[in-house]
């Protein structure tokens, strides 16, 4: 008689046994063996604190190991590297040979980013004064992190690289501020106010010489319903420029 127990744990047996040991995992105190892969991305100081915080209270270093080549480069783990050296705590590391700056680069995009807040809040923590001063707009103004950043004058590509590393400057509070203010204008008569690309359309035209906030307070009094939700900067600055410039009789002034 078949023994359905016995058949299904020797079934597993089998399977159990075809696994193999593969990447060793090793441990040292040894720090000097490692170095740096040329080409990774730089220590980031928030999260290196924050690392050392958690590892304090919950070492699990041993269970989530660093990631070296046959060169003892460190190709992932460099933050929990550095944690173990501050601390004194043994280094647990596997190696594998032939890693370089392409793994890297694809551990390092395939990892969990914080989002723009944690850098900011994390920061703030730390006395940076322009993450305090961001965090704190952050709260009053209920708008995106993103439409206060080109608010205060930080826009591009790197405006995410500064945030992240810690050298972000606001170089145009006043110039946030007074947008603010035209925001909350706006909020009376129009729901999409404070949507990304209408900030980006309003950052636009206070720069634009000549602009009278006032005027386009008094002319959208009674043109509100031409403003309406769009995807693009370039439209809202079409539909805006149109209700400032309605039944003006002499040059009219351009937003884009």
């Amino acid at each position: 008689m078949f023994n359905t127990l016995n058949g299904a744990m020797a079934k597993t047996s089998t399977h159990l046994q075809q696994d193999k040991e593969v990447n060793q995992v090793y441990k040292t105190n040894d720090y000097s063996k490692f170095k740096s892969k040329d080409g990774n991305r730089n220590l980031n100081e928030l999260h290196l604190k924050r690392l050392t915080e958690s590892v304090k209270q919950n070492d699990l270093l041993h269970a989530n190991p660093i990631l070296v080549n046959e060169k003892y480069e460190i190709i992932d783990g460099q933050h929990r590297f550095n944690v173990c050296r501050q601390l004194g705590k043994t280094v647990h590391y596997i190696k594998v040979k032939g890693l370089g700056l392409t793994e890297v680069h694809i551990l390092n995009a395939n990892s969990k980013n914080w989002k723009h807040e944690d850098y900011v809040q994390g920061y703030a923590s730390m006395g940076y004064s322009e993450y305090q001063y961001l965090e704190s707009q952050l709260k009053r103004m209920k708008i995106g992190i993103a439409s206060l950043l080109a608010m205060f004058g930080v826009d591009g590509g790197s405006s995410s690289k500064h945030l992240r590393s810690g050298t972000l400057e606001l170089p145009h509070k006043k110039r946030g501020e007074i947008i603010y203010k035209w925001v909350k204008d706006y909020e009376g008569v129009f729901v999409g106010a404070t949507h990304r690309h209408f900030i980006r359309a309003l950052v636009q035209i206070y720069q634009i010489k000549g602009y009278c906030h006032d005027k386009m307070m008094q002319k959208l009094s009674y043109q509100s319903g031409k403003l309406k939700t769009c995807t693009e900067t370039k439209t809202y600055l079409a539909i805006l420029e149109e209700i400032y410039n309605f039944k003006e009789r002499g040059e009219k002034l351009r937003f884009f």
